[in-house]
C-alpha cells in the first residue's frame, strides 16, 4: 500500500491531503487537520515546532511520501520567503521521503494518467485541490506511459 501526503505551501500554512493507494484503488482517508500552520517562520523555535507537528502527523498516518507542489523561485508566480523556509523545514525531516513536484511535471503526469473522477467528487475542500493534485500526480508518475 502506498500512502502519500500532498502539500501546498501558502503563506505560513502547509495545506495537506492524504492519498492511499492499494491494488490500484485510491482512497482519501480522513485526517484530523487540513493544514499545519507555522505562526512565525522567522523564529527557529516556531520552525522546529512546525517540523515536529508535521512529523508527528506523518508518523500517525504512516505516510510513505510527502509531495510538495514546487513554487517558482522568480517571476510573476514566485513563492514568498516564508514558503521556502517551510519547504526546507519539511525537506529536512529525517526518515521522510519528501519530493518536490514542479507544475510542468505535474501536468505531464496528469495528462498521461488523468484523474478518474472530478475533484468535486473527492469530498475534499476546494482549498485542498492543489495539494490533492500534487499527490495524485505523484501516484500517476509511478505508472508507465
Amino acid at each position: 500500500m502506498m500512502k502519500i501526503c500532498g502539500v501546498e505551501l501558502t503563506g505560513n500554512d502547509a495545506v495537506i491531503t492524504l492519498l492511499t493507494v492499494d491494488n490500484e484503488l485510491f482512497n482519501l482517508p480522513e485526517c484530523r487537520v487540513r493544514r499545519v500552520t507555522c505562526k512565525n517562520p522567522d523564529t527557529a523555535n516556531e520552525l522546529k515546532y512546525f517540523q515536529k507537528t508535521f512529523t508527528q502527523l506523518m508518523n500517525d498516518y504512516q505516510v510513505d511520501t510527502v509531495v510538495i507542489r514546487e513554487r517558482m523561485k522568480k517571476g510573476k508566480f514566485a513563492g514568498g520567503a516564508n514558503g521556502f523556509k517551510l519547504e526546507a523545514t519539511l525537506q529536512l525531516i529525517e526518515g521522510l521521503n519528501v519530493v518536490l513536484m514542479n507544475p510542468t511535471a505535474q501536468k505531464a503526469h496528469l495528462k498521461h494518467y488523468p484523474l478518474p473522477i472530478t475533484f468535486a467528487e473527492t469530498g475534499l475542500k476546494k482549498f485542498q485541490e492543489t495539494a490533492f493534485m500534487a499527490a495524485f500526480a505523484y501516484y500517476a508518475s509511478k505508472h508507465e506511459w
